[in-house]
């Protein structure tokens, strides 16, 4: 499984994107509101990426006089310090860094609950673990399950990102699911917020179907940024994306 996964992003780079970017840089701007939501503070903070990517959330960490260090499967250049390494078995000292970053990564990871303790091992007691995945606890969930059991994907290959091209083991989380993860690995406080502008792709995934017109899609889209922020803040389940803080 784990050489299949290094397969897959070696061979697809413009799938290692999140709401944040990663494929040519990242949306600081997005980045820097949800922290601020969500009052995580990365200044002069000794932070891990796990699942990094090509490290682009180095720039924003250094930039706030932070240290960075990246760790993924797959190599990639980079002007900071990055591993290569497994999330279920990190290569560091317990207690070693003040925040632990996973950016669209977790879904991938065969073992989740093997990665959420080794997240909590290496961070230090008054630290704090931010994660960003894609919720299935919503529409999205259900076309998931529905593609999936009736034949048309295989299990764990169906999302709704760049015309439902499907993915390599993309495991349905959900908030309940993440919550019982990340409890059981000693997490205590946690808490998610949604992502307004995907609020039409959790509820209507049909959207970036690739029989779905451009024209319809366009006003589809319109709507749902729209509607999406206020949505999203009430009910933060329906959005695709689920932002999270989680401390010991």
């Amino acid at each position: 499984m784990k050489r299949a996964i290094q397969e897959f992003y070696e061979n697809n780079p413009l799938m290692v994107s999140s709401p944040f970017g990663g494929v040519d840089g990242i949306n600081e701007a997005l980045l820097e509101s949800v922290f601020r939501n969500l009052a995580i503070d990365v200044a002069d903070k000794h932070i891990l990426d796990v699942g990094c990517g090509r490290g682009f959330t180095g720039e924003y960490i250094r930039a706030r006089g932070g240290r960075y260090t990246g760790i993924d499967l797959v190599a990639s250049g980079s002007d900071f310090p990055l591993a290569l390494g497994d999330a279920t078995h990190l290569p560091f000292p317990g207690a070693s860094f003040d925040g632990v970053l996973c950016i669209d990564a977790f879904e991938h990871f065969p073992d989740g609950a093997a990665a959420a303790r080794e997240f909590r091992r290496v961070l230090r007691e008054d630290g704090f673990m931010f994660l960003s995945a894609p919720n299935y606890g919503n529409v999205a969930g259900l076309v998931k399950w529905a593609c999936e059991t009736l034949g048309g994907y295989d299990k764990n290959t169906w999302a709704p990102f760049r015309r439902w091209q499907p993915q390599e083991l993309e495991q349905p989380l959900t908030g309940s699911r993440v919550r019982r993860l990340y409890g059981n690995a000693g997490f205590t406080r946690i808490r998610r917020i949604g992502h307004g502008p995907e609020v039409g792709l959790g509820l209507f995934p049909w959207i970036d179907h690739p029989r779905m017109p451009e024209a319809i899609q366009f006003r589809l889209q319109r709507l749902a940024a729209w509607a999406g922020p206020g949505i999203a803040q009430t009910f933060p389940w329906t959005s695709l994306h689920g932002f999270w803080k989680m401390e010991p």
